[in-house]
């Protein structure tokens, strides 16, 4: 698709979008070595074999659909509102017994491009696992990939408010999400957090589901009983994860970094797949001291002499108020906090209403400053100062000059986090900048 990309002896596809047309770049890929091209109209001119189809992605789709059939190993699909990345890198991490035996989406290769990308890379020969993880923004996307991905196990990290706009609302993100556990193989299972429950979506699932509940928090009386748990305890330097085999009951305990209760609970999906799939126990154990959140991705790390909490990659309301309790937790509390806030994207017409809230769940103390960037940005500083915080510790910016002006004097504890769009990560300097890259 990419002739800047294309290695010597792969097969190019043609796409035409809105803004260029790959037909346009045959010539440039038979020079990079390609050793065929899938298009909807040949170019007599090349001495290049080419596939003419109606239409080359959903050729390649296909393709990658009926080689992902060849695979008879598991292949778990990943979804989620927030945290699919953390528990997909997570959930590879834990199956894999030698490098390279796993198979996993690299980097936001998750879209209707991605996905088969990702799945013609398949080698049954070296592969043991697949974890795939599927990302959408609208209505009838996810079909197409579970389509694609056929799983033998699916995972749903969280429903929550995302891609509204698109999506029509809460009980369409979990009408779109149940899509993926509902294409699991026959003998297959998913696995959600309880909570899924409350969405007719997955209460109507027809395949074997483990609904993971925390035994620390109350119970619904009104929804399907969560069938595997999970305990959650937050130290200063540690998250324990505490669950029972589902087989023998047997307690088992887990402990990984300091890390928010939703990557934590993150952690707990991953780790009960890894063990429905066959992983030991004391293997997970010594794999999850490998672990670090990826970067952008609630990454805790200090800077001259600042503590940084960096989650930058992507926001949504369950997701930013996850991760500010997550800072909460951390940031001491006699040393003045920054917080650096990118606007939340794709809320639709319920926007204002979210971004108001969360300025209401701001604590700011005295000597704290507020920065917001983005369309809704006023509605988070008028939120904020509604909820009592001083009109002049919250500040509406479009340019993120200011705020690197303003960081470059501070000394304390930062929260950056925002949609991707806004770049945060590029106001920070320094071992931090560089690690977040």
């Amino acid at each position: 698709m990419d002739t800047r990309q294309l290695r010597d002896g792969q097969v190019f596809v043609a796409l035409k979008t809105e803004k260029r047309d790959g037909h346009d770049f045959l010539p440039a890929a038979h020079a990079a070595g390609a050793s065929a091209a899938l298009v909807s109209r040949a170019d007599p001119a090349l001495a290049l074999p080419q596939l003419v189809v109606a239409d080359p992605l959903v050729a390649f789709q296909t393709i990658a659909r009926e080689h992902r059939r060849l695979f008879k190993h598991p292949v778990i699909g990943v979804s989620g509102s927030a945290g699919k990345t953390s528990t997909k890198n997570l959930l590879a991490l834990l199956l894999s017994a030698e490098p390279g035996d796993v198979l996993a989406t690299e980097g936001n290769l998750n879209n209707h491009l991605g996905v088969p990308l990702t799945l013609t890379r398949l080698e049954p020969a070296k592969h043991r696992f697949a974890v795939i993880e599927a990302g959408i923004s609208g209505p009838g996307e996810m079909a197409v990939l579970a389509g694609m991905i056929e799983p033998d196990f699916a995972i749903i990290t969280l429903v929550a408010p995302a891609h509204l706009q698109e999506l029509g609302g809460i009980e369409g993100v979990a009408q779109a999400k149940a899509a993926l556990p509902a294409a699991v193989h026959t003998g297959g299972s998913a696995l959600f957090p309880h909570a899924c429950c409350q969405y007719a979506a997955f209460r109507d699932l027809r395949v074997n589901t483990w609904r993971l509940g925390r035994a620390d928090l109350p119970v619904s009386p009104v929804l399907p009983p969560a069938n595997t748990f999970f305990t959650l305890i937050q130290c200063a330097e540690e998250t324990l994860v505490a669950m029972r085999d589902s087989v023998s009951g047997k307690a088992l305990n887990f402990v990984l970094r300091r890390v928010s209760d939703g990557m934590a609970q993150n952690a707990a999906l991953a780790i009960r797949a890894a063990l429905l799939l066959g992983v030991k126990a004391d293997v997970i154990r010594e794999r999850l001291t490998q672990w670090q959140p990826a970067a952008l991705r609630g990454e805790l790390r200090r800077e001259d002499g600042r503590l940084l909490y960096i989650d930058c990659y992507n926001a949504n309301p369950a997701a930013m108020s996850d991760a500010l309790d997550a800072f909460y937790a951390v940031a001491p509390q006699n040393e003045p906090r920054l917080f650096v806030i990118g606007c939340m994207e794709e809320l639709g017409t319920e926007a204002p209403a979210y971004h108001r809230a969360l300025g209401r769940s701001l604590h700011l103390r005295r000597g704290d400053h507020l920065f917001v960037i983005g369309g809704e940005a006023e509605s988070v500083r008028q939120g904020a100062i509604g909820n009592g915080v001083p009109a002049d510790q919250a500040e509406v910016v479009t340019s993120l000059d200011v705020v690197r002006a303003y960081l470059a004097k501070f000394h304390g504890a930062v929260f950056v986090k925002g949609s991707r769009r806004y770049q945060l990560e590029t106001i920070l300097t320094g071992e931090a900048a560089l690690a977040a890259h």
